[in-house]
């Protein structure tokens, strides 16, 4: 059952029936962001602050195992380079060294553990390279990322263990120019906070971009689905940036990276709803879900973060696949502070 809302430029917003489920874990996120707005506005600046400190309920079916993100990189003095250069440089090289063979053994651990969730399920259910979009019934959310976030770095490892062997203790500077071929467990907090930035930078340019040629956004009648296309892979930093300075998108790129980020998210989404929302997500699980969605993280506060996720969600939510894929592309084709407030919004006649 459905109805539709005919709005301005000729599109028209969708909304259908959610199941139950659907609706009591869509009204749970939603009392979560309004606690926060409220919060805002009933304390001051110092105890908002602290409220964003207090730690939060972790939902073990919404968080990875803590292997498929980076290990923590040991520190070096920093008095031991006035001490002897070389000393302090052999130090920043063992290091790293350390960091990397843990990362290295991390893709191995977390293959293994996935493997063996997946020989636990019968034949027809496991999850394929050939059907991305499905995951089975028994998987939490926790093993769709581990599944995505393993196959992303064993495809990464072969070319990165390579690089190693031959770059040795020069590979943390020479990897800068190639950060592709790192695996996210491999990714040094310089690497990370670098790819950060540019993929924010990169997104600013691209809505400054969309917005001086269709300052109505995805409600724009010269907007395409092939220009969303272009500007969601901008946003989503998912091709190289060395298109960008070419001026073109290589035909393929959206079949290639676009449609299996929207794969992931989808699913994401549901799982994420299904556990409960943002709340119970651990921190840094809930900075790369931010990631993820195109939503900036420099800058933004635990509590921003949460509210700004649990937005998505409530706004993207549907059962249908179609207009799921419509309130994705008026949400990754909007900046998040211009986002509508309620899910009654008009969405273009096109899917991503």
């Amino acid at each position: 059952m459905s109805y539709h809302i005919t709005q301005r430029y000729g599109f028209t917003a969708h909304r259908r029936l959610l199941s139950p489920q659907l609706l009591v874990a869509q009204s749970q996120i939603l009392r979560t962001s309004r606690a926060v707005h409220q919060s805002r506005g009933l304390h001051n600046d110092k105890s908002t602050r602290l409220a964003t400190k207090r730690p939060t309920s972790v939902n073990a079916a919404l968080n990875p195992p803590a292997s498929t993100r980076p290990p923590p990189l040991l520190p070096v003095d920093p008095q031991l380079a006035k001490e002897s250069t070389i000393k302090y440089y052999f130090q920043l090289g063992k290091s790293y060294a350390k960091f990397f063979a843990q990362g290295v053994k991390a893709v191995v651990a977390n293959a293994r553990l996935l493997n063996a969730k997946v020989k636990s399920l019968p034949r027809g259910e496991r999850p394929s390279w050939f059907r991305p979009h499905y995951i089975p019934s028994s998987f939490s959310r926790a093993d769709w990322v581990l599944l995505w976030r393993t196959r992303h770095d064993l495809l990464r490892l072969p070319a990165f263990a390579l690089f190693f062997l031959i770059c040795g203790e020069f590979t943390p500077i020479l990897v800068i120019f190639v950060p592709g071929i790192l695996p996210y467990t491999c990714r040094f907090p310089k690497a990370l906070n670098e790819a950060i930035e540019k993929a924010e930078r990169r997104r600013a340019i691209a809505f400054d971009e969309l917005e001086s040629k269709h300052p109505q956004g995805v409600l724009s009648h010269g907007v395409t689905k092939a220009m969303a296309h272009r500007h969601v892979l901008k946003a989503l930093d998912l091709p190289g940036a060395m298109w960008d300075r070419l001026g073109f998108t290589p035909p393929g790129m959206w079949n290639i990276k676009g449609r299996l980020r929207l794969s992931f998210l989808e699913i994401d989404d549901k799982r994420l709803i299904d556990g409960g929302g943002p709340s119970g997500l651990e921190v840094e699980e809930l900075r790369i879900a931010c990631s993820d969605r195109g939503l900036n993280i420099l800058g933004k506060s635990e509590a921003e973060l949460r509210t700004r996720l649990g937005d998505w969600l409530r706004l993207t939510a549907a059962e249908e696949l179609g207009e799921r894929r419509r309130r994705m592309a008026t949400l990754l084709l909007t900046r998040p502070e211009n986002w509508p407030q309620q899910r009654n919004f008009a969405v273009p006649e096109w899917e991503l």
